[in-house]
């Protein structure tokens, strides 16, 4: 009978669809039978905060977030070798039950790349047991434990990869029982889990020893409890804590194993100081940095002179500030501080809103010198010196202004720290200074690139180009304006009231002077 069932206060359930924790377990006022008193992680679920008619039976975490169910409608979950056997034993030729869309869209909603089907092998009806199963994705399987001692190692001793995602899970112990048994375990998920963390966790290490990819996403977690999750994983490479609340940050000690990280993912948490962020560079390996969806304004490096070097983030190769509140460009020519910057995201925010993409593109690009890559797309060398070439002539004469007043020089190199060494790069007797303004005006044409061959593409944009600019950049604008998925275009165009014959572009290096190309004419797209 389920009158019988001996509950655990602070279990975890499920009912239609929804999980809370159990509270209370006991009569409710003048009602028969047994009731469960559940705290819902919806706090529209509920209908009160665990007082009914005047009589307070449990604490909630939020004011609606209570209320009373039947024990019949609670699921109090299963072990995690059982939700294993069901959710794989009867898989013929299929890979391992996996829906690869839910799982690419699960991918992006809490940031887990490491879940990929690559290498997951497929399970024979005939299969007493899953020795070969390299991969097991249990999100919302309702799993709740470890099982008996033993059982997952003798179920599937190979195993690298597990996702226990959104389970019933209530402690960190019970993770530490189920790793425990998993001697290849590599990357583990143990996201939209309830899991308090507690001061005794690193009696817990030796459960995650072999553990280097970590995913700790919507757990509600501050900085000092991620700290404590990661204390216990004394191999631990990669880690996110993506959609948290993390908004000020506790700086590491030297001796700390967390000078191993290489990737660390910060996306989606209340991040708002810079300040913070630097406290991060005790990380020393840190390759890969993640701070999409924060609140961050500014970046500023402390630095003697403006256009050294940083010795904060030695490592860092990719950086991910889509997103933020950044609204001043010498936050983007900080970076140029960074040693080794060569992959950047810069999306959505506020200094952008008033340019159009192929002007801010030139604008990041110019300033980062080592900068490879920009939001997903690779930087050719063309459009480097095309996108440097451009950002001489448009501070050209805020810079001659400062030749002769020393204080105003130091500070127009604090904006721009890589304008010195364009300068020495390139001069600046050949760039047209702001007195050439019609010089400079006529060297600009106005065209309309069309895509004849896709009609879902736009009909036509119109983009104004430098008749100096070289044709292999105009491809690379071409690319990003139809998003070409990673194919180069083709380009050719058509002379405005002329022949309607296609020239073709065909020569990258050369520039569309070369081409007699004039304002008004069609940029043909093909690919």
């Amino acid at each position: 009978m389920i009158e019988d069932k001996k509950y655990e206060i602070d279990s975890r359930i499920e009912c239609d669809g929804h999980q809370g924790t159990l509270k209370y377990v006991g009569p409710v006022g003048e009602t028969k039978g047994l009731w469960l008193g559940i705290d819902w992680d919806d706090p529209t679920r509920g209908k009160h905060n665990g007082t009914y008619e005047g009589v307070k039976y449990f604490k909630t975490r939020h004011p609606t977030s209570g209320s009373f169910i039947r024990p019949g409608k609670a699921k109090f979950g299963i072990s995690c070798p059982e939700a294993i056997k069901i959710r794989y034993g009867l898989i013929n030729d299929e890979l391992a039950g996996i829906d690869r869309d839910t799982l690419a869209s699960l991918q992006k909603e809490i940031n887990a790349p490491f879940l990929e089907v690559v290498g997951f092998s497929k399970v024979n009806r005939k299969q007493s047991k899953f020795d070969q199963l390299k991969l097991i994705w249990l999100r919302e399987q309702c799993v709740s434990n470890a099982g008996n001692p033993g059982e997952l190692t003798e179920l599937c001793p190979s195993l690298e990869e597990l996702d226990i995602s959104k389970n019933l899970i209530n402690s960190w112990q019970v993770v530490a029982d189920i790793c425990c048994q998993l001697h290849c375990l590599i990357h583990l998920n143990v996201s939209e889990n309830y899991l308090p963390t507690e001061e005794n966790m690193e009696i817990q290490r030796d459960s995650f020893f072999m553990v280097k990819q970590l995913t700790i996403a919507r757990m509600n977690y501050n900085w000092f409890d991620i700290q404590r999750c990661m204390h216990i994983f004394p191999s631990l490479k990669e880690i996110s804590v993506s959609f948290n609340i993390v908004n000020i940050i506790q700086k590491p000690l030297e001796e700390d194993n967390l000078m191993k990280l290489c990737k660390l993912t910060l996306e989606g948490n209340l991040i708002c100081s810079w300040d913070e962020i630097l406290k991060l560079v005790l990380f020393y390996s840190l390759e890969y940095l993640n701070l999409n969806s924060n609140k961050i304004g500014k970046i500023r490096f402390p630095s003697v002179e403006p256009t050294a070097k940083t010795s904060a983030f030695f490592n860092l190769q990719q950086l991910h500030l889509s997103h933020n509140n950044i609204s001043e460009w010498q936050s983007v020519s900080e970076l140029e501080k960074l040693n080794k910057l060569e992959d950047l995201k810069f999306r959505e925010n506020p200094i952008l809103k008033n340019e159009n993409l192929e002007t801010v593109r030139q604008l990041v690009i110019a300033r980062i010198s080592k900068l490879r890559s920009l939001n997903g797309t690779e930087i050719l060398h063309g459009e480097r010196r095309g996108a440097e070439f451009d950002y001489l002539k448009l501070y050209l004469s805020k810079w001659t202004e400062t030749e002769n007043d020393s204080v105003k020089r130091n500070k127009f190199i604090i904006e721009h720290p890589r304008y010195p060494t364009l300068v020495a790069r390139y001069g600046i007797s050949d760039i047209p200074s702001s007195r050439a303004k019609v010089e400079m005006i006529s060297n600009v044409i106005t065209v309309e690139f069309v895509c004849p061959d896709h009609p879902n593409q736009p009909r036509g944009i119109k983009r104004k180009l430098l008749k100096d600019m070289e044709v292999q950049k105009v491809v690379g604008l071409a690319q990003r304006l139809f998003r070409t998925g990673g194919k180069i275009p083709i380009l050719s165009f058509i002379q405005q009231n002329l022949s309607k014959d296609e020239i073709p572009l065909d020569k990258p290096l050369q520039e569309l002077s070369y081409y007699s190309i004039q304002d008004g004419d069609q940029v043909i797209v093909r690919w």
